[in-house]
């Protein structure tokens, strides 16, 4: 799958908002005695009525090297919050977020060891489950932002590393995927589509999208292909079935004007 990060401005990034080393993540459920440590404040619960935690909503950054500490509300029917902390030097920072439920009382810490971007974590319902996902931006590198998501279910309410994506813009598309997109050179990008296998995400298809030029190197359209990721089985697809239904998807859409 094409992955090839190429130069872009760093307001682009910023501006359609929500890259490739690994970094490992921890998720830690709460039981017995509060955690201590640095980064990670003890709860002991909110009284009816009384704000679940002393941190400042989340919200625009400005121009901070390193994002404030803050407060994630998720905006389904869990009622979780999400205490975001930032600590180390250096250049070095650990992010964790110390999940809340409605009382104020903790029930899961996670750690992400190395994060490096310019903005802090969100959340968002990536699948159109009905369940919000956590997302944490890792590292920007040239155009593309590399995020760790966290994700529910059902089964295992506890939030869980499903893994990273990498792009400038995370979407969910009509069908339930996940949508990233990634821009690979100028006017040049790849849409990825993505699901979830239940708490791992599992790359489907990546549909190509490539400029067309005059001989004065001026683009004149576009021309978008999909390549097969490992999903194409999955979705009962072939190639050109693929090319039809995904190259039409409008993040894809959005690109290619």
């Amino acid at each position: 799958m094409g992955r090839h990060l190429a130069a872009c401005c760093l307001a682009a990034v910023s501006a359609l908002a929500m890259t490739g080393c690994t970094v490992h993540g921890t998720a830690q459920p709460e039981s017995g005695a509060p955690e201590t440590g640095p980064g990670v404040t003890p709860t002991t619960g909110a009284s009816p009525g009384e704000p679940v935690s002393d941190l400042p909503p989340c919200g625009d950054i400005g121009t901070a090297a390193t994002p404030p500490d803050c407060l994630l509300e998720s905006r389904d029917s869990t009622g979780l919050s999400f205490e975001v902390r930032h600590s180390g030097s250096d250049g070095h920072t650990i992010t964790t977020v110390t999940v809340l439920d409605g009382t104020g009382a903790r029930v899961q810490t996670l750690t992400e060891k190395d994060t490096s971007a310019p903005s802090g974590p969100r959340v968002r319902d990536l699948d159109a489950d009905g369940r919000d996902e956590l997302i944490i931006p890792l590292a920007l590198a040239e155009a593309n932002t590399r995020y760790a998501v966290y994700r529910a279910t059902a089964d295992t309410p506890d939030l869980h590393r499903a893994g990273e994506l990498t792009g400038i813009g995370i979407d969910t598309a009509d069908a339930g995927y996940t949508v990233v997109s990634a821009r690979t050179a100028h006017a040049s990008w790849d849409i990825e589509f993505w699901t979830f296998d239940a708490d791992t995400l599992r790359a489907l298809v990546t549909a190509e999208v490539r400029p067309t030029e005059d001989r004065s190197g001026t683009v004149t359209g576009y021309i978008c292909k999909v390549t097969d990721d490992g999903g194409l089985s999955t979705l009962g697809l072939t190639p050109d079935e693929a090319t039809a239904k995904f190259c039409t998807e409008p993040a894809v859409g959005r690109v290619m004007r």
